[in-house]
């Protein structure tokens, strides 16, 4: 089992989250710059307004 699977079976939702943070932090790192700056606006929202 995954330790992400593991936080999210006994409901650690810090370490979770901490869990799917670092695997985004991962994948980011692995596109071109430019190619971030559009992630991070789709993360952000639609609207461009942070939180929804």
């Amino acid at each position: 089992m995954s330790t992400l699977a593991r936080a999210l079976r006994t409901r650690q939702w810090e370490l979770a989250a901490l869990y799917l943070l670092l695997g985004l932090v991962a994948a980011l790192s692995r596109i071109p710059a430019d190619s971030v700056e559009g992630a991070l606006d789709l993360l952000e929202g639609e609207d461009g307004k942070k939180g929804g």
